[in-house]
């Protein structure tokens, strides 16, 4: 299977190509200046340098939320337009599940956390499962409070844009945290192994129909 890969979710640009579980390439932009304008570029690039093109991709993976709504809006629509015009499904991989994954030889609890802003945080708790890391609560938007979260038992987090609530879940966790900003260079790997296993209940859906995962609410009706 012949897979493009798309992460727009968290501020920065990463693009894939992949050959089953086999990463060929990938391109990261830490600070992109715009998004929109060098996306397909960047694609065409990153094939260019796997010695693919276009008419061979089967299915386009996506980091499909939470995250930043300019994110999320760019990379998927992106995604939805390239198979629309090739005719591939989309398999969208849940954010936080790609972010569990970037962590190696875990033994804790695992926590992923990203900055909802407005005073509120997605979050999803995960555990390593022999060579699996399974997710053992419903990815969730919580508004930020003192001792919020309330578990006894220490974990390991894996956080984007959060650090500004490194107080809160000190009292969330008071068994202790291990603290990981988040290694985007790790994600395109981890939202590939992802796809590629079908783990987390991941399927193809049609583009055209396709929305991204927001979690919170609009804050205006």
């Amino acid at each position: 299977m012949i897979r493009l890969i798309i992460d727009t979710a968290l501020g920065y640009m990463g693009f894939g190509a992949a050959m089953d579980d086999e990463l060929l390439g990938s391109i990261i932009i830490k600070q992109p200046s715009t998004f929109t304008k060098l996306s397909i570029d960047i694609i065409s690039s990153l094939l260019r340098s796997v010695q693919l093109d276009k008419s061979s991709i089967q299915e386009i993976t996506v980091s499909a939320g939470p995250g930043t709504f300019t994110g999320l809006r760019t990379g998927i629509s992106l995604a939805k337009g390239v198979c629309m015009a090739l005719g591939i499904p989309i398999i969208p991989v849940m954010t936080l599940d790609a972010m569990a994954n970037t962590l190696k030889e875990v033994q804790m609890h695992i926590v992923c956390a990203i900055d909802g802003k407005n005073e509120s945080i997605y979050i999803a708790e995960y555990v390593r499962e022999d060579s699996t890391i399974k997710r053992i609560t419903e990815a969730a938007s919580v508004r930020v409070g003192a001792n919020v979260f309330q578990k006894g038992y220490p974990v390991e987090l894996v956080s984007a844009n959060v650090e500004r609530y490194r107080q809160i879940f000190q009292l969330s966790y008071p068994a202790g945290i291990q603290w990981h900003e988040l290694d985007v260079n790790r994600m395109i790997q981890a939202i590939n192994f992802i796809a590629h296993n079908r783990l987390y209940n991941v399927n193809p859906v049609e583009a055209a129909s396709y929305t991204p995962i927001y979690l919170r609410q609009p804050d205006v009706k």
